[in-house]
């Protein structure tokens, strides 16, 4: 596959109606592995820019992380990740969709303790979690819990 080398452009918030604004921004890339780290890169960015704290931008990111990790490596041939930050919540979906990929088989070099636990490192930290798969992809969405308190984008 070919590499994706242009820069992740991040969207602006799109912020509706005070005072429970929501803020929304969608990324959309090849499923390769070499981009998820441009995917957990822009999240956190974004995060930073929505206000979240360390804690719930760091949580976030780990969670959208291992979402990419499991579409570059499992999936279909893109990636959609939505974040959507609401009065109590931020909603993390991830979508993959295209042509189906050739999974990777396991080699006898994988390490077994750093391969299979991306979606139970989800459930432990999301308040909770809903998974669906369809002859088009799969989608992962997660929500953690994050306080009321209105954010505005820097």
């Amino acid at each position: 596959m070919s590499s994706h080398t242009a820069p992740l452009v991040l969207p602006e918030s799109t912020v509706l109606g005070a005072p429970h604004c929501s803020q929304k921004a969608q990324f959309t890339l090849p499923a390769q592995k070499a981009l998820v780290g441009c995917l957990r890169a822009a999240a956190a960015d974004l995060l930073t820019r929505w206000r979240l704290s360390d804690d719930e931008r760091d949580a976030a990111v780990l969670v959208v992380g291992e979402l990419a990790a499991n579409a570059a490596a499992h999936g279909r041939s893109e990636m959609s990740l939505r974040l959507i930050l609401a009065p109590g919540g931020l909603c993390i979906a991830l979508h993959d969709r295209g042509e189906p990929s050739r999974s990777r088989e396991p080699s006898a070099a994988d390490d077994p303790d750093e391969h299979g636990r991306g979606l139970d490192i989800v459930h432990a930290i999301a308040e909770r979690v809903d998974l669906r798969h369809d002859g088009h992809g799969a989608s992962v969405v997660a929500w953690l819990a994050v306080p009321a308190a209105p954010r505005r984008a820097a």
